[in-house]
């Protein structure tokens, strides 16, 4: 018995190996269609010869080199540089560099003062009272938390304690796009409960996903290499109300804080965490420019916590103020201007 399921075997092995053999001969049969010149060699006029043609013409040499001299002559190819690019070395910050030292390192970069919380006069503004109640919260975050129904890959969970444990791949919501829609019901609900009380007489724009860039030259750290800080913030906040840029600080307040000093990061150097390349578009890069009467007034964005790397709350600090600080030089020379000659208004806010 033992023998017949052996021969059995044996014989089904042969058939399969004919069969093998039958396809790989009829496939080698096949003939492949012959060789045509394109047409963009045709054009160029270069001589074209078979394939053994060529070693067996008695001034081969002469043929070849009469026919490069011939290529080179007609066709000459040159380098086209692109009208951005440019060959001056630049500081390149994308609003994903993980600070070293925090926000020190970022008031250093934008020789700012850094003050913990807003004016009063800011706290205790009217536009600042509105009318949310805690269930329009409760449903703009829910909207984005477990209402919407997109289901993706998402990144592999990684626990820093129990890194050994290979956990299950999910699908759902990705988390930059579930913060995206939370920031838009919020910002949904603050622009509708201003406009019900009368706090936003002015008309906003908004745009979404937009880039920005702005271009840096001078000073300490960026006289012989500038800085360009790009982002694309997720929502760009915009109105005809030119108040939105006004300083919240007084003259005294200004002279107090410029007698203060910078934070000392040595011997951290306050430019390590930027990539250095050439520069692409020194030109102010921000939505809704060609618009004199607009004004920036805030930007929302989102970023996702690295779970094996993750950052702390000093280096989202850090990207936040020279994020909105890139926004604020962005307002300041959106018409061409290089010099400031009024203060700007500027704050952050991380949450």
């Amino acid at each position: 018995m033992v023998f017949r399921k052996y021969r059995a075997v044996k014989q089904w092995g042969k058939m399969d190996t004919r069969i093998f053999k039958e396809i790989y001969s009829s496939r080698n049969k096949r003939k492949m269609p012959g060789f045509e010149v394109p047409d963009a060699v045709k054009a160029l006029g270069a001589p074209v010869f078979e394939t053994n043609q060529i070693f067996t013409l008695s001034n081969n040499k002469n043929l070849v080199e009469n026919a490069r001299e011939h290529v080179e002559n007609e066709v000459k190819f040159s380098d086209q540089v692109h009208p951005l690019q440019q060959n001056r070395p630049a500081y390149i910050f994308e609003a994903a560099e993980p600070m070293s030292d925090g926000i020190a390192q970022a008031a250093l970069l934008t020789r700012s003062v850094v003050r913990n919380g807003l004016p009063e006069a800011i706290l205790h503004n009217q536009a600042v009272n509105l009318d949310i109640s805690e269930e329009m919260v409760r449903d703009a975050i829910l909207h984005g938390e477990r209402f919407n129904p997109t289901l993706e890959k998402l990144p592999k969970r990684f626990d820093p304690v129990m890194f050994w444990i290979r956990h299950v791949r999910l699908h759902g919501t990705p988390v930059i796009k579930r913060n995206n829609i939370i920031l838009n019901n919020l910002f949904r609900h603050v622009m509708f409960a201003g406009l019900r009380s009368g706090a936003f007489k002015q008309t906003m724009h908004v745009n979404r996903d937009d880039p920005l860039s702005v271009y840096i030259s001078g000073g300490r750290y960026f006289s012989k290499t500038p800085l360009v800080l790009r982002a694309q913030p997720h929502l760009t906040i915009q109105t005809e109300d030119s108040t939105v840029i006004q300083p919240w600080a007084g003259n005294l307040d200004v002279k107090a804080a410029s007698s203060e000093p910078l934070p000392d990061i040595y011997p951290i150097s306050p430019v390590i965490d930027f990539e250095q390349d050439s520069i692409y578009n020194d030109d102010v890069l921000l939505t809704r420019r060609e618009q004199k009467a607009a004004h920036v007034h805030s930007i929302l964005w989102a970023r996702e916590q690295d779970q094996k790397y993750p950052w702390t709350s000093e280096q989202n600090m850090a990207n936040a103020i020279l994020t909105t600080y890139a926004a604020a030089i962005a307002e300041a020379t959106r018409n061409g201007a290089t010099e400031l000659k009024k203060p700007l208004g500027m704050s952050e806010s991380i949450f």
